[in-house]
């Protein structure tokens, strides 16, 4: 009988597998050194966007605005939002304010520097900057206009303080019935921030973003510094005839005359215009014709609201003929001040309509 020799086991050891061993030290010094390369290099991709300037949009109820790049810090509170620099610092700042008053909406843009200083400085208290003394005034440097957006004007001025070491810059303008107050406030000689700034406000509208909000009148843009007695007895007789005109077409309205609505809106409206045009508008609000007006305004309201109930319902149902007709009539009859935004509205709709009526 064969005698079989069985095969002695191996047991494995460090010395006889040191090629196993050696790889997957190997390997894991790799996958280390990997791991360790990926952190290091998202630490520094981290510390880089850290070391950038950043910039913080600011969503307030009447604006929204973009603070300057590596600006460091701000605040709000209801309707102003105010930047500062450096943090702790005091200045250079800049500041945002929106005031929300029936009135602004038949308040003309005043040019006059005295004015436009009198607005700032009702603004610029010791709680937007501490320190500063009560008796300081301000002295214009220069007052020019500006176009915020169609339809829309601004004034903006350079300022100095008459006993303080300091510079500014503003700008003032309505929109609807809000009225905006932005200023800025640095040191006389830090040119760098004077520089910041002024590049900042040369673009005030590419990082402020004011919504859409109805006119009453086409703003009048006077100096009231200018006006004279000759001119306001002028203007004063213009305003007698659009109110007598406004009398009658309001007279026919109640007798229930429907064509006499708009008209009659048109004549106040115009004669609020001119009460405008040399600063006495406050005359005629809180009247009773003015509370009559504004009785009128509501129904005309209505009555577009009326107009775009018929349009989107021939939208909803694809009535493409009747959805045409009803946009075009919208387009030629909203000539309000203040309605032409119904009329891109309904534009807007037109264009949506197939050509062929599909």
């Amino acid at each position: 009988m064969q005698n079989i020799n069985p095969k002695p086991a191996i047991v494995p050891t460090v010395l006889s597998q040191k090629g196993i061993f050696w790889t997957i030290v190997l390997v894991a010094l790799f996958c280390a050194s990997m791991w360790l390369y990926s952190s290091w290099s998202a630490l520094s991709a981290a510390r880089e966007r850290l070391a950038e300037p950043i910039s913080t949009t600011i969503e307030m109820p009447f604006f929204s605005v973009t603070t300057p790049l590596g600006w460091e810090e701000w605040s709000n509170v209801t309707d102003e939002v105010a930047v500062w620099r450096r943090k702790g610092v005091d200045l250079p700042i800049l500041h945002f304010l929106s005031e929300h008053d029936d009135g602004f909406a038949y308040h003309a843009l005043d040019v006059n520097a005295a004015v436009v200083l009198r607005i700032i400085d009702e603004d610029i208290t010791s709680e937007a900057i501490p320190g500063l003394p009560a008796t300081l005034a301000l002295v214009s440097k220069g007052v020019a206009q500006f176009t915020v957006k169609p339809g829309v004007m601004g004034v903006r001025v350079d300022f100095d303080f008459d006993t303080a070491p300091f510079s500014g810059e503003a700008a003032i303008f309505y929109s609807g019935d809000v009225r905006y107050v932005v200023w800025a406030i640095w040191p006389e000689e830090d040119e760098a921030s004077e520089a910041e700034i002024r590049g900042y406000m040369s673009r005030l509208f590419d990082v402020m973003k004011i919504p859409n909000i109805r006119e009453s009148i086409d703003r009048p843009v006077v100096n009231s510094g200018h006006l004279t007695a000759e001119q306001n007895e002028r203007v004063h007789q213009q305003v007698d005839r659009e109110m007598a005109l406004w009398r009658l077409f309001a007279d026919r309205v109640e007798t229930g005359t429907t064509a006499a609505l708009l008209p009659a809106l048109k004549h106040y409206r115009e004669a609020m215009r001119l009460l405008s045009s040399i600063r006495q508008e406050r005359l005629a609000l809180g009247t009773d014709e003015f509370k009559r007006y504004l009785t009128f305004l509501e129904r005309r309201r209505r009555d577009v609201e009326e107009w775009f109930v018929v349009l989107d319902k021939a939208m909803a149902m694809r009535d493409w003929e009747t959805a045409r007709s009803q946009a075009q009539w919208i387009i030629d009859h909203a000539t309000l001040t203040g309605e032409r935004v119904d009329a891109r509205r309904a534009a807007d709709a037109l264009a949506k309509i197939p050509e062929e009526g599909n």
